[in-house]
């Protein structure tokens, strides 16, 4: 489906071109209307289109001045230019612009899808020519871009690099510096054709003349290799336009021979991710070489938190995970050692918990992430995440361990009720008695009883005042005061709500099942 632009003050004529459009075999089928010069210009430099058709004559702004400001557009649509003024200089002028046709009005309906038919077939030839023109480019740097990454992935020695940068045409012994672009790990779009078009753009950044190699590299990152320095901001402003994520430039800048590729593309990636710890978009080799060798372990630290995490003791948790990631950490120690403290970190404390812990209680899908460091934006997002996890694991065994106090008070306040339901007992008393709030009580008491408090006391006391009712010869009013109520009547209502008999209709007919 091919994208035109139809524009003309007269709403009849663009409706009726539209019908005739929509009626054909042709593909100009997505079709946007515009009923002024500057609202159609708003449009072709807001969105691509294939074709224009367009008025001379056109309010706020005229046909051909809209074909002329449109010129320098990297991707002009064809035109088409209708007009109600049969006028050779109008049409002169269109044509010098770049115009298909010019067609009068009224239109006639066979004239325009001719010319249409003719555009289409023109599209669909720049098409086939653009395609294989970018096939051939792409099919050279690919192989290029193939033999290099077998070399980084290898273990050839140096004559055998040597051998293979010979075969590819190029100089081996030319001393370059590298640029790595690692580009953060959102992996569910495909940059590969994007990263084909940005290779060639990167090496349009270099001057003329200077030697320039631009490669994907097994890890989806971009290698740049060029015996010139440039400033690397515009190496980063443009690989940022394109990708709209973070991105780390790492430099190296000691000029090394190109056979020594394995060494210029792991140095330069280790530089941009030590530019990736310290959240900078553009690092130096010469800043950072100096750590290379400098392990850090925080064995220790990992299983304090670990601890912490597990006594549920937040603030002290939190406090432990900024302890390890600290600034002096992050600025002086190897990127091995940062890398491989994140991962016992995961091992240690979330892969434990994933496994053990039940979905419903912690979903833990999302701290899968914390696996590896480079699956963030940015090494703050990554200790951000650690951190909203020890938020939600403390808060989760702080709240477990509520749970299990809760139920113990609870039970200690059954036991209560059974041991004292003669007494002059209320819920305030027994709340005190287990140390709780009166109106949080009264809500697990429920929860875990299934009744309110008072129903579950008169439930208390009915039942002992059953029993004696059954197996004694005190009085009503005697038993009424044994079971904790000091007026009879109340007891009787209560006993009859509970029973559905009064004191002694139960009495009277517990005595007739002794009988039989």
């Amino acid at each position: 489906m091919r994208k035109v632009l139809i524009v003309d003050d007269e709403k009849l004529i663009r409706k009726g071109i539209k019908t005739i459009l929509e009626k054909s075999n042709l593909e100009f089928k997505d079709i946007k209307e515009a009923s002024n010069g500057k609202e159609a210009l708003d449009l072709l430099f807001s969105e691509q289109f294939d074709l224009l058709i367009i008025d001379i004559r056109l309010p706020l702004l005229d046909g051909i001045s809209v074909i002329k400001k449109i010129q320098n557009m990297p991707q002009k649509p064809k035109i088409v230019v209708i007009s109600g003024y049969d006028e050779f200089s109008y049409a002169k002028e269109c044509l010098e612009y770049g115009a298909r046709g010019y067609i009068l009005k009224p239109i006639d309906k066979s004239e325009l899808l001719d010319l249409l038919a003719k555009i289409q077939q023109e599209l669909e030839r720049e098409e086939d020519t653009y395609k294989l023109f970018k096939m051939q480019n792409i099919l050279k740097s690919r192989m290029v871009e193939v033999e290099l990454n077998n070399i980084l992935l290898s273990n050839l020695t140096q004559t055998e690099i040597k051998k293979k940068l010979e075969t590819l045409g190029i100089d081996s012994e030319i001393q370059v510096y590298t640029f790595y672009i690692f580009i953060t790990k959102d992996r569910e779009e495909d940059y590969s054709i994007v990263s084909e078009d940005l290779k060639n753009n990167l090496i349009k950044l270099f001057p003329d003349g200077a030697f320039n190699i631009a490669l994907i590299d097994y890890e989806k990152n971009i290698l740049v290799i060029s015996d010139t320095l440039i400033e690397p901001l515009r190496i980063y402003d443009l690989c940022k336009g394109v990708f709209q994520k973070d991105v780390y430039i790492g430099i190296y800048n000691e000029k090394q021979p190109l056979e020594n590729l394995k060494l210029l593309h792991g140095r330069s990636k280790k530089t941009a991710l030590y530019a990736f710890v310290a959240s900078k978009s553009i690092e130096y080799y010469s800043n950072v070489k100096d750590r290379e060798n400098i392990a850090c372990s925080k064995d220790e630290s990992i299983h304090k938190l670990k601890e912490l995490i597990l006594a549920g003791k937040q603030k002290e948790a939190l406090s432990c995970v900024e302890n390890i990631f600290n600034h002096e950490f992050l600025k002086n120690c190897s990127i091995e050692s940062i890398q491989d403290i994140a991962t016992k970190l995961y091992r240690e404390i979330i892969e434990r918990f994933e496994s053990q812990v039940p979905r419903k209680i912690l979903d833990m899908s999302s701290y899968l992430l914390l696996k590896n460091i480079l699956n963030f934006s940015n090494m703050k997002e990554y200790i951000e995440m650690l951190k909203n996890f020890v938020y939600e694991a403390t808060s989760m065994i702080a709240a477990l361990k509520g749970i299990l106090t809760v139920k113990d008070e609870i039970e200690e306040a059954i036991k209560f009720i059974n041991e004292n339901y003669y007494k002059d007992i209320n819920m305030a008393m027994v709340a005190n008695h287990v140390s709780l709030n009166y109106y949080y009580f009264s809500t697990i008491f429920k929860e875990r009883t299934g009744m309110s408090f008072l129903d579950y006391l008169n439930k208390v006391r009915i039942d002992k005042a059953k029993e004696l009712l059954a197996n004694t010869n005190l009085k009503i009013w005697e038993i009424s005061e044994k079971v904790g109520y000091k007026n009879p009547k109340h007891f009787a209502r209560i006993f009859k709500e509970i029973t559905g008999l009064t004191p002694n209709e139960y009495r009277d007919a517990q005595k007739r099942l002794d009988i039989h």
